[in-house]
């Protein structure tokens, strides 16, 4: 289900540290090597392996008008985000948190940063899609930011 996000109100949140990078090339080789083990073994919220993009398409999307979101601590990656700039409102996409993370509400901080970004480039609204089977990804429907889109 596609949602509308109201962010006229929005009060920016505090989230976790996380980079943004709009260019493969500023991606540094360490986290191009987590990434690729990451990828290899990339599983959906029921534990399947999912082949939903790899680094190829990570390059074709920083050159598209997307940005990348990736939260990582010293020892890998945590969970990473894209927005995608090029539609009528930037449409947050491709939430993901690696399976170990999961249930500490780093999809909720995924969802904040990328409010907190569009906001902070002066969009009013953006758009997401939210699963209904998905629970944990749901959790952010608490706030009362966020309207059906038919």
């Amino acid at each position: 289900m596609y949602y509308k996000i109201d962010l006229k109100n929005y009060k920016k949140k505090v989230v976790p540290f996380y980079d943004t990078f709009d260019n493969y090339k500023n991606l540094k080789w360490e986290q191009v090597e987590m990434l690729s083990e990451e990828l290899e073994n990339f599983q959906d919220s029921f534990g399947k392996p999912w082949d939903e993009w790899d680094l190829t398409d990570l390059q074709h999307r920083l050159k598209n008008n997307w940005s990348f979101y990736l939260i990582t601590d010293n020892v890998g990656i945590k969970a990473w985000s894209f927005i995608d700039w090029s539609r009528r409102y930037p449409y947050l996409c491709n939430r993901y948190v690696v399976p170990k993370h999961r249930n500490k509400g780093l999809g909720n901080d995924l969802v904040w940063l990328r409010c907190n970004e569009i906001k902070e480039q002066g969009y009013d609204t953006a758009m997401i899609k939210l699963e209904d089977w998905n629970t944990p990804a749901l959790s952010v429907m608490k706030e009362n930011i966020f309207t059906k889109m038919d």
